[in-house]
């Protein structure tokens, strides 16, 4: 009999906190700290709390991040300081980080900076782990904690309600990174972490912890920004690309700087001009977010796709981004949390890495999807290999997976195709040449009797 599905696998972290919480809290913690690519954030100790989104806290200067410290009553909550990201990048790293005292002024500071939001996930220790960057590069981290975690007598806790709050308004946080690529407006207090690896770390360990408010899209200064969408973008590899971003101010007078995200390798954006140039080297298709911002913390942005053909162009060549997802990361696929898998519990069709759909024995719904441009006047094939591997008997299809370009479908499998190993499928998407699709395999499974759906060994070939 197959291990249920590698959700099903606890990590040290989470195996002490069954321990310490029984079974109830198993259930809703397992989910929340399985990630396929885990950071070191996650290996941090954790105290049990069953309330909490992910039925456990956090350990590590915990007072401090929370404000029920010996110094809490230091944190200037009545004001707050302009900065960014790069002045909080050079800040000088401690020498020592006390347990329940903070390092002034910087940990007694509320600080309010301009960002790009690129990533964002939910800890183990039921933190929203936020990735922040600047126009320039420069990272770090802010931090909202689970309510259930602050001590009834903080001073922090109405603040980190609002924030948690705000932010839930606009995402759904879960165990896996999922990429934004938006401008915010961050409020929040100064802290020092420990350097351990974390996704999105600054050098010196600066982050804003706890978070008080957050604010997307414009920023503090009143103005509003407005970037033109300049439509989607095709281009060669090895060929030069050359794109003009441009945007408006609603105040005279206002320099911009510019910032791009997912932009295809080897192109860059001009922070001052907002020129994208360079030449490309992986055949592709991106989703790329350009962002303009004010002196004042004003911004916005624009989004749309840039597809990058292989060199040599015509009706030939494969066209799937990270088709055999052997990167061990989704990009430029689109997933929902724990798909990309390197388990030994379902092997890849090839390499190490595949991606393993459903597999929980309950109601549950897994995605996969890339977007990409099929060549006028070309025979186009869409290819995969597919395991099923299910717990449920007879022929009755109670769990599925569509394949579907576009809105409609063009495949369907359950259940009843279970196999012991691969099996190669094709789908003719000639009928597409011309327009940029995008290839959607859902998974869904009802609320008992696991089926997993297991794809590798993608490709969209060209003829």
């Amino acid at each position: 009999m197959r291990t249920p599905k590698r959700r099903h696998v606890l990590t040290a972290a989470f195996a002490l906190a069954v321990i310490a919480t029984g079974s109830a809290a198993y259930g809703a913690a397992h989910q929340h700290r399985r990630s396929s690519q885990p950071d070191a954030e996650e290996i941090e100790a954790v105290v049990a709390r069953p309330a909490s989104s992910t039925g456990s806290c956090g350990v590590e200067r915990w007072s401090v991040k929370t404000g029920t410290d010996a110094d809490a009553a230091k944190i200037t909550l009545q004001s707050t300081t302009a900065t960014t990201i790069a002045s909080l990048d050079a800040l000088s790293k401690p020498a020592t980080l006390p347990a329940n005292n903070r390092v002034l002024p910087t940990e007694a500071t509320v600080f309010k900076l301009p960002a790009t939001l690129t990533q964002y996930k939910l800890e183990a220790d039921s933190d929203y782990h936020l990735v922040l960057t600047d126009g320039s590069g420069h990272p770090m981290i802010a931090e909202i904690p689970d309510p259930a975690c602050v001590g009834s007598g903080s001073a922090l806790l109405t603040s980190i309600q609002k924030a948690r709050s705000e932010f839930d308004a606009k995402y759904i946080a879960t165990g896996s990174f999922k990429t934004a690529n938006v401008p915010i407006t961050v409020t929040g207090v100064g802290f020092f972490d420990f350097l351990h690896g974390q996704t999105g770390v600054a050098p010196n360990g600066i982050e804003l912890h706890s978070v008080l408010d957050i604010q997307f899209g414009t920023g503090t200064g009143g103005n509003t920004v407005t970037v033109t969408n300049p439509g989607s973008q095709t281009g060669t590899v090895g060929a030069a690309a050359s794109l003009q971003v441009r945007a408006s101010d609603s105040a005279a007078g206002q320099t911009l700087t510019y910032s791009a995200a997912g932009l295809p390798a080897g192109l860059a954006i001009n922070t001052s001009t907002g020129l994208v140039s360079g030449t490309a080297t992986t055949a592709g298709t991106s989703s790329v977010t350009v962002t303009a911002r004010d002196a004042t913390g004003a911004a916005g942005s624009a989004t749309f796709a840039w597809t990058v053909n292989p060199a040599g162009g015509g009706c030939s060549g494969q066209k799937l981004g990270n088709p055999g997802f052997e990167t061990g990361t989704a990009a430029p696929w689109a997933t929902s949390a724990g798909v990309i898998s390197s388990s030994s519990a379902e092997p890849a069709h090839a390499g190490t890495w595949d991606a393993w759909l459903n597999g929980y024995g309950a109601t549950h719904t897994d995605t996969l999807s890339q977007q990409i441009a099929i060549p006028a006047g070309c025979r186009a094939t869409v290819s995969f290999w597919l395991h099923v591997d299910t717990a449920e008997t007879g022929t009755t299809a109670y769990d599925t997976l569509t394949v579907k370009v576009g809105t409609a479908t063009v495949a369907s499998y359950s259940n009843a195709n279970h196999n012991t190993g691969y099996a190669s499928h094709s789908i003719d998407l000639t009928g597409y040449a011309g327009q940029t699709v995008t290839i959607a395999f859902t998974g869904a499974e009802d609320y008992t009797k696991q089926t997993s759906f297991v794809l590798d060994d993608t490709a969209l070939t060209l003829g």
